[in-house]
């Protein structure tokens, strides 16, 4: 057996070096189990729709170029995403994973440097995991790094199959798995990164000899470890950046981590929230030090509220600028601009382009 050098760091300090490193999101599938003529990725997580956790967590690991795999509801999907650096590529037919990465490079042609493939409705990834995949893919020169999360129940998931030495060798699909292997709780998170070369240059030899007759992208791992290629595995630190969204349930489950998320990072910067279970705030909402923020209150879009502000209790905020010291209570307030001091309700409604000068009171009346 020959053994390989240890791989040497190759990212820096948070950030991804190389110059080529792409992102496919995987964004084609109808979702039956929502029971919704929407496509599943443009759902909505605290106003934000699921797909664009994906792409902000790809941008913020500094990958450059980013593709979108649309199929079922397309027009909408790309709708969603307009006006956005990203590029779209089209899956008529739902034929696997293998199947959408084909019809990536049917726009982008053959790649080099690292590709990332992202799950467009698996929003919890973070950019950090994100560049851990591709620092070990890259340190290793490996044709695939793969992130892998072990479930105490593993039902649903692909297993990851490893030699005696501790290798990766396969991953096989839960309706695939023999029933000697069961046991393992290892599991594919469905978060890769290849070596682009490696990839363009053997997906064509995926077919779809298996339950579902699909092309599998994980197929792709025997593939390389019978040419003798690198297969890496990093395990995630937390098996949520693994949970994918298929039913309701599911997305309130993926809802509530990413409000546990967004409200702990508020609260570390020095934002008092009285019932952070009952503060709904979305990715983009910026909050000044020292900001209280009452329970019932929801602040979404690009709403920045200025510090020493107070917020509801049952305040509904969207898109405006609240003030330093301001204090908004039980009020709904879209599109807005609140001065510094200034009051507002309870029971107001202010409408779009409204502004409240620094220091006025507004009360149930205004409109």
């Amino acid at each position: 057996m020959t053994l390989r050098a240890p791989c040497a760091p190759f990212v820096k300090a948070g950030c991804i070096v190389s110059v080529n490193a792409t992102a496919i999101i995987l964004a084609a599938g109808e979702g039956t189990r929502m029971k919704s003529s929407l496509p599943k990725v443009v759902h909505q997580i605290l106003g934000v729709p699921v797909v664009q956790y994906v792409i902000d967590a790809a941008r913020e690991a500094g990958l450059d170029r980013i593709v979108v795999i649309t199929g079922h509801g397309a027009d909408r999907v790309e709708a969603v995403l307009a006006g956005q650096d990203v590029e779209f590529a089209r899956q008529n037919e739902q034929l696997g994973t293998g199947h959408a990465v084909m019809c990536a490079l049917e726009v982008t042609g053959a790649l080099e440097g690292p590709v990332v493939v992202l799950s467009g409705d698996v929003p919890l990834v973070r950019a950090e995991t994100i560049v851990q995949l591709v620092d070990k893919q890259q340190s290793c020169s490996a044709a695939c790094a793969m992130l892998t999360a072990i479930f105490d129940d593993p039902t649903g998931y692909g297993r990851v199959i490893r030699s005696e030495s501790g290798a990766v060798t396969a991953i096989i699909e839960q309706k695939d798995l023999p029933p000697d292997l069961g046991d393992v709780r290892e599991c594919n998170a469905g978060v890769y990164c290849f070596d682009g070369a490696a990839l363009s240059a053997n997906l064509p030899r995926l077919g779809t000899s298996n339950a579902q007759g699909e092309y599998y992208l994980t197929d792709l791992v025997g593939v390389f470890v019978e040419e003798g290629l690198g297969v890496e595995a990093v395990v995630a630190s937390d098996t949520v950046e693994s949970n994918g969204i298929n039913t309701r349930v599911q997305l309130a489950e993926v809802t509530r981590v990413m409000q546990g998320r967004i409200n702990e990072r508020h609260m570390l910067a020095g934002v008092t929230m009285l019932a952070p279970d009952t503060a709904w705030v979305g990715p983009k909402v910026v909050i000044g030090r020292d900001v209280v923020v009452e329970p019932m209150t929801s602040l979404s879009g690009l709403t920045v509220i200025g510090p020493d502000a107070r917020i509801g209790p049952g305040a509904r905020i969207i898109d405006s600028e609240i003030g330093p010291g301001a204090h908004v209570d039980c009020s709904i307030v879209v599109g807005a601009t609140v001065g510094e001091g200034a009051s507002v309700g309870p029971g107001a409604y202010l409408r779009p382009g409204t502004v409240v000068d620094s220091g006025e009171a507004v009360d149930a009346s205004a409109e």
